[in-house]
C-alpha cells in the first residue's frame, strides 16, 4: 500500500488568543433565508463532537428561521448527562467550498463553537500541532511533489 501526500492549501494560525491550542477553522454561515451571519465564526475543531457546526447560545438566535421541530432535536450523550441541542439547518462555508449542515446549541445553557465530524468529514485537514496550524488540504499527486 503507498503512501499518499497532501498538499496544504490555505493555513489558520491557531495558539494564541482566545482558543490558545485548540486547532481552528474560520467559517461563514447562513440561515435558512439565506442571510450571511453578519461576522466570520472562529470555531474550535472537536473529533469527539459528532455533529456539523455547534453554536453559543447568542449566535444560534440567528438561525432559529431554519430550526427543526423540537423532536427532532438531537441528542448527545456527555460525562455530564444527556445534552439536548436546539437543531437549525444553514449553509456553511469554509473557504469557498458550501455545505448544508445542520447547527446546534444547548437546549439549555450557553455553549461553546465547535466545528464536528459531520463538517470535518467533508473536508481534508492538516494539523500542523508543533507550528500550531489547522490547514485546508488536497490530495496530491506523488509526481507532483517530485517523487518517482
Amino acid at each position: 500500500m503507498g503512501g499518499r501526500f497532501f498538499r496544504a492549501e490555505k493555513c489558520l494560525s491557531y495558539g494564541r488568543g482566545l482558543l490558545n491550542d485548540y486547532p481552528a477553522l474560520e467559517l461563514e454561515l447562513w440561515n435558512l433565508a439565506m442571510e450571511r451571519y453578519p461576522r466570520k465564526i472562529l470555531a474550535m475543531v472537536d473529533t469527539s463532537f459528532e455533529g456539523d457546526v455547534m453554536l453559543t447560545t447568542n449566535i444560534y438566535k440567528f438561525f432559529r428561521v431554519g430550526e427543526l421541530p423540537k423532536s427532532l432535536w438531537r441528542k448527545y450523550a456527555t460525562l455530564s448527562g444527556t445534552l439536548v441541542a436546539r437543531t437549525a439547518r444553514a449553509i456553511a462555508q469554509v473557504d469557498g467550498r458550501r455545505f448544508e449542515v445542520f447547527v446546534e446549541s444547548p437546549a439549555y445553557g450557553g455553549g461553546k463553537v465547535l466545528v464536528g465530524r459531520g463538517l470535518l468529514n467533508k473536508l481534508t485537514l492538516v494539523l500542523a500541532g508543533p507550528r500550531k496550524l489547522t490547514c485546508l488540504a488536497e490530495e496530491a499527486a506523488a509526481a507532483s511533489l517530485g517523487s518517482s
